[in-house]
């Protein structure tokens, strides 16, 4: 094989190939530990950040148990927010029922108490607690029968149903 012996430009000499490979793998090492770093850092910057204490919003009072009104008024503004997307303070016909199902008007009638065409959280709310629309989560909770939820009986029957309490 002529022109491929040591000194040759075609072959190059040993200690100069190996110093290269070496040279080569410390840096691709290096980025690689630098990507594997800074995928750390960032991964550390981005978490999520804690849920809400959905117990403390919800106890409007700060007595360290839930009642049934307080349950009711949380589940009600919740479920309120979600049906009013322009954020104006009232549920018209189209929110409450942007697909037309047959049958929804009956029950937006029936929460709008001044007939004026819209719901206020505070009719959604005084129509909740006429209907007992929570009243079967507010017995099935108080293992204790005073009548309130306390943190450990929410924590438990959430836990019964979906998991623990965020």
């Amino acid at each position: 094989m002529v022109g491929m012996g040591e000194g040759s430009p075609l072959h190059p000499d040993k200690s100069s190939f190996y110093c290269v490979l070496i040279s080569t793998i410390r840096q691709t090492s290096h980025l690689l530990s630098l990507a594997a770093f800074s995928s750390f850092v960032l991964a550390s910057c981005q978490s999520t950040p804690p849920a809400p204490d959905r117990f403390a919003l919800a106890d409007t009072n700060k007595d360290a148990v839930l009642s049934g009104t307080e349950i009711n008024h949380f589940f009600v503004a919740n479920i309120f927010t979600e049906r009013d997307p322009n954020q104006d303070g009232f549920i018209t016909q189209a929110e409450w029922n942007p697909q037309m199902i047959a049958g929804e008007a009956k029950l937006f009638g029936a929460r709008d108490a001044n007939k004026d065409g819209k719901i206020s959280l505070a009719e959604a709310e005084a129509y909740a607690l006429k209907a007992g629309t929570y009243t079967s989560v507010v017995k099935e909770a108080d293992t204790t029968k005073d009548g309130a939820i306390s943190r450990e009986e929410a924590n438990a029957y959430y836990g019964s149903k979906e998991g623990p309490v965020r």
